[in-house]
C-alpha cells in the first residue's frame, strides 16, 4: 500500500514523493533503509536544501522510513489506489522533492508502472541516474516514450560541458541549479528557460506552468530550465 510516500507539497500545488536521501540507521549503526542519491555530486552535498530541513526536523527520517518501505512493497495498482483516494487535484505529480527515484533497474520498471496505471495524471521525475550509463540507456528506451512522463535530468556546475552533450543530443529535458549567472547552455548555446516559481518566488505555478519542466509533455519542445537558489 502506498500512504505515506505521497504527500501535498503547497510550494508546487500538487501532491508529491519522497524517498530517502541517506542511509536511516539505528541506534546500534544498522542500516535500516538504504538512502537513494548514490548518484549525487559535490554540488549536491554541499548545496541540498533538503540536508538543511534533516538537521532542523530529524524525525524527518521516522518518514523516510516508511515511504522506503512503502516502495519496496510496491505492487500493481497500489500507486492508482492511493491517487483515487486524494481530493485534491492529481492531474500533476511530483516525484523526488527528496532523494533519488532510480537506484537500480527495477525502479524503471516499477515507475514505468506507476504512469501506465494512472494516464489521467502527468507525472514529473527528476533524476541524476543519467550519470550511471546503464541506467540512463533504460530511462531513455523504456520511459522516454511515455506520453504522462515529463523526464527531467538534473545537472549542476559540476557536470562536464560533455555530460550536457550526452544529455542534449538524446533530447534531455535539464534541470540546472547552482550558477545564477549561467544562461546559455556550455554545450549548444541552448538558451536556458528561467524558472517562474523559484525566479519570481510564484508559489504553486509549477501545476499551471507548460513551458518548463513540462514543457516535452505539453508543447513538445525540449527545454533547459534554470532554477533559482531558495
Amino acid at each position: 500500500m502506498i500512504k505515506d510516500m505521497i504527500r501535498w507539497c503547497p510550494a508546487l500545488g500538487m501532491f508529491a514523493t519522497d524517498r530517502p536521501i541517506n542511509d536511516v540507521v539505528d541506534e546500534n549503526g544498522k542500516v535500516i533503509v538504504k538512502g537513494t542519491c548514490i548518484w549525487k555530486t559535490s554540488v549536491c552535498s554541499k548545496r541540498c536544501f533538503d540536508i538543511k530541513l534533516y538537521k532542523l526536523y530529524p524525525k524527518m527520517t521516522d518518514r523516510d522510513i516508511r515511504c522506503e518501505r512503502e516502495w519496496q512493497s510496491f505492487k500493481v495498482g497500489d500507486f492508482k489506489k492511493a491517487l483515487s483516494r486524494k481530493r485534491k487535484q492529481t492531474q500533476r505529480v511530483s516525484h523526488m522533492t527528496r532523494g533519488e527515484a532510480f537506484t537500480d533497474i527495477d525502479d524503471i520498471y516499477k515507475w514505468k508502472q506507476v504512469c501506465e496505471e494512472t494516464p489521467d495524471t502527468l507525472h514529473w521525475m527528476k533524476t541524476r541516474a543519467w550519470h550511471n550509463p546503464i541506467l540512463k540507456f533504460y530511462i531513455e528506451n523504456e520511459l522516454f516514450p511515455i506520453p504522462n512522463l515529463a523526464m527531467n535530468a538534473s545537472v549542476d556546475p559540476s557536470d562536464s560541458r560533455e555530460d550536457w552533450e550526452r544529455l542534449e543530443r538524446k533530447g534531455w529535458n535539464i534541470m540546472f541549479f547552482g550558477d545564477e549567472g549561467l544562461t546559455h547552455s556550455p554545450a549548444t548555446g541552448k538558451r536556458l528557460f528561467i524558472c517562474p516559481k523559484t525566479h519570481k518566488k510564484m508559489k504553486g505555478h509549477c501545476v499551471d506552468c507548460k513551458a518548463g519542466c513540462f514543457s516535452q509533455c505539453t508543447i513538445g519542445r525540449i527545454q533547459i530550465v534554470h532554477l533559482s537558489e531558495h
